[in-house]
C-alpha cells in the first residue's frame, strides 16, 4: 500500500500544488489523512493559502471576520493552520444559514411576471434555491452582519463609513434574518444586540443616503405578502435593477451634482 511518507513518495511541491487546487474542506481532510502531508501543510500554510484562497466563498469577508475573532488580519500572509480551522467552522455555518433559508423562504417566492423568468432565469421558473450569485450576496451580508455583532460601537461606526450604500442595504435586511446568527448560534432574532444592530443600520442609512443623494432615504423591502420573501428583496437576481435605481438614485436632475456610481453601487459581478 503506497504511503506519502516512503523514500520516494510524491514531492512536497506537487503536495503544496495539490493542496492549492481543493476546497479549504478538502484540504484539511486531506491533511488529516497522514503526518507528512498534516506537516506540509503546517511548514507551508501561507503558501498554500494563496492558491487555496480562491476556493473559499466570500475570501474577503470571511477574513475580516476571522481578524476580529482573534485571527491573522484581513490581508496579513501569515495564515496559520487554526486560521484554516476557524474559516472552515465559520463557512460552515454560512452554509447551514443558507439551507434554512432555501428551504424556509426561497422555494416560497412569487413572481408576478413571466418576463421575470425570462430575463433573469433563463426562461424557466425561479429556481427552488439560491443563484450563485444570490448565494454570494447572502454569505457576504450574514458575514457582515456576524462581524459586525463582534463590535463595540465606536468599531461598528468605522465600519459603516467603509461600506458601500448598496452593501448597508442588503445588510439592513441581514439583521432581520430569521435565524440565528454567528457562531454556537449565539445571536437570535430577538436578541437585544441584534434589535439594536438593526436599529443602528436603519438609522445609518437614513443620515448616508440624504447625505449622498440630497433626498430623503428610500426604503427597498420585500414585505410584500404576494411575494412571500419574508422581508428580503435586495437579496433577489430579479430585484437588482430596482434596487439600483434607488442606491444610485437614478432620478436625480441631470443639473445637479452626480454621484459616481462607483461610490455607491459596485460596479462588479456579485461572485467577486
Amino acid at each position: 500500500m503506497y504511503t506519502f511518507s516512503e523514500p520516494h513518495s510524491i514531492p512536497t511541491e506537487v503536495i503544496i500544488r495539490i493542496y492549492g487546487e481543493l476546497p479549504l474542506p478538502d484540504a484539511l481532510q486531506l491533511a488529516a489523512t497522514c503526518c507528512r502531508l498534516r506537516q506540509v501543510l503546517i511548514d507551508n500554510t501561507p503558501t498554500i493559502y494563496k492558491n487555496l484562497r480562491r476556493n473559499v466563498p466570500c475570501e474577503r469577508y470571511a477574513r475580516v471576520l476571522l481578524a476580529d475573532q482573534g485571527g491573522s488580519p484581513p490581508h496579513s500572509s501569515s495564515v496559520t493552520i487554526g486560521d484554516l480551522l476557524r474559516l472552515r467552522r465559520n463557512s460552515r455555518i454560512v452554509e447551514k444559514a443558507i439551507e434554512v433559508f432555501d428551504r424556509d423562504i426561497t422555494p416560497n417566492i412569487r413572481i408576478p411576471l413571466t418576463s421575470i423568468d425570462d430575463k433573469f432565469y433563463g426562461g424557466k421558473p425561479r429556481p427552488l434555491h439560491l443563484t450563485p450569485t444570490e448565494r454570494h450576496r447572502f454569505s457576504r451580508s450574514y458575514y457582515q452582519v456576524w462581524d459586525l455583532l463582534l463590535l463595540d460601537q465606536p468599531s461598528r461606526h468605522q465600519r459603516y463609513r467603509t461600506m458601500l450604500l448598496k452593501h448597508l442595504y442588503m445588510m439592513y435586511e441581514m439583521v432581520d434574518l430569521d435565524q440565528p446568527i454567528g457562531d454556537d448560534s449565539e445571536y437570535f432574532p430577538a436578541d437585544e444586540k441584534r434589535c439594536a444592530l438593526a436599529e443602528e443600520v436603519s438609522d445609518y442609512l437614513r443620515f448616508l443616503y440624504p447625505d449622498i443623494h440630497g433626498v430623503d432615504y428610500i426604503d427597498f423591502s420585500g414585505q410584500s405578502v404576494s411575494m412571500r420573501t419574508q422581508g428580503h428583496a435586495a437579496i433577489w437576481d430579479h430585484c437588482q435593477p430596482d434596487l439600483k435605481k434607488i442606491v444610485c438614485y437614478q432620478w436625480r436632475d441631470p443639473e445637479k451634482k452626480q454621484v459616481k456610481e462607483e461610490e455607491v453601487w459596485e460596479n462588479t459581478t456579485d461572485e467577486e
